[in-house]
């Protein structure tokens, strides 16, 4: 019996180990972007993509392959390439906004206590001033008010790290804590965008319907077809590429405008790493002035508060820029 016990309980830690193991690990971006393959839109599409492969190599061994057969086979292969790649794209863009939220609710938790502790050495001061007569007890209510308020940011924020820490779970599965972001990647190159209009899976569906509708018109003949077939062949063909070129002006569009995010990103996040610079320099003059007794400990607590002011923006700005340039990777949402 006590075999069995011992025996059920071995079983039991090694089905748990994976899931405690993963409890225990910290979290990168880049394990997490890896990830991606997993979620349920990327699995599809590459199920798709194998089967499409698949028949293509199909066709292409069939001794009767006839030329529309053979077109609508590659047409959708590279079509399911397409898809797969922006539906990769679009998961990772997910995690990395997710990720990048949790680091950023983490310090507004911080910044969120950090306040709270002010407010608390505000009222011991205002209760201090009120005992020897320099202050009055409006002052101990209004500072008391303070905290109040204080509390209540700082469990908001609290709030809003569970949330964003359970949406990241949600696209990634379990962990622990995360790794900084990275070093952020060079901004895209304005020539880049060309490359990834042409990816687009829905201008590459528009160009090959006009690729089919030519087709068409190319395998009609007026030894066996009718003129009023021919040109309606035609007219089909003419209006395919009409809206392929339509598409791909509005996709150009789209594209120049997430560009510009991104280079919008990567100039405000220059601005908040040397707002942060400055910060934490400020920082350091305050602890020696503080430890020299030349200010008081609130005010060295409201440069802390300022320099996690500072941190949480430069952080947001990283953020962002991530978001940006993964975004404009997956073509927009």
């Amino acid at each position: 019996m006590k075999m069995a016990v011992v025996t059920r309980f071995l079983q039991l830690a090694l089905l748990l180990a994976p899931s405690t193991l993963a409890q225990s690990q910290t979290l990168n971006l880049e394990a997490a972007l890896a990830r991606a393959t997993a979620q349920a839109p990327v699995v599809a599409a590459k199920a798709e993509l194998d089967d499409a492969n698949a028949n293509l190599q199909r066709v292409l061994s069939d001794p009767l392959l006839t030329r529309p057969n053979r077109m609508q086979a590659e047409q959708r292969a590279a079509l399911a390439q397409a898809n797969y790649e922006r539906a990769l794209a679009q998961a990772q863009s997910s995690i990395v906004g997710a990720y990048a939220q949790v680091l950023e609710a983490q310090i507004q938790v911080r910044l969120a206590q950090k306040a709270l502790e002010i407010a608390a050495r505000g009222l011991e001061i205002a209760q201090i001033r009120q005992r020897n007569g320099s202050g009055t007890a409006l002052d101990v209510r209004n500072a008391q008010n303070r905290l109040d308020d204080a509390r209540s940011n700082a469990s908001r924020a609290e709030d809003g790290l569970a949330l964003a820490r359970a949406s990241l779970r949600s696209l990634v599965g379990a962990f622990a804590a995360l790794a900084p972001l990275p070093n952020p990647p060079a901004p895209t190159e304005a020539s880049v965008l060309q490359g990834l209009l042409s990816k687009n899976p829905d201008l590459l569906q528009a160009r090959q319907r006009a690729e089919l509708a030519q087709l068409q018109v190319e395998l009609l003949d007026p030894s066996y077809a009718a003129r009023a077939e021919i040109d309606a062949a035609k007219s089909r063909a003419q209006q395919a590429v009409a809206g392929s070129r339509e598409l791909e002006r509005g996709l150009t569009l789209q594209y120049d405008s997430l560009f510009q995010n991104l280079q919008a990103a990567a100039k405000a996040l220059a601005v908040q790493q040397a707002a942060l610079a400055n910060a934490r320099e400020a920082l350091a003059n305050d602890k020696k002035r503080l430890d020299a007794g030349l200010i008081s400990q609130l005010t060295y607590l409201q440069s802390e508060l300022s320099f996690i002011q500072a941190e949480l923006a430069a952080q947001q700005a990283l953020g962002n820029y991530f978001r940006a340039y993964y975004n404009l990777l997956a073509g927009g949402r």
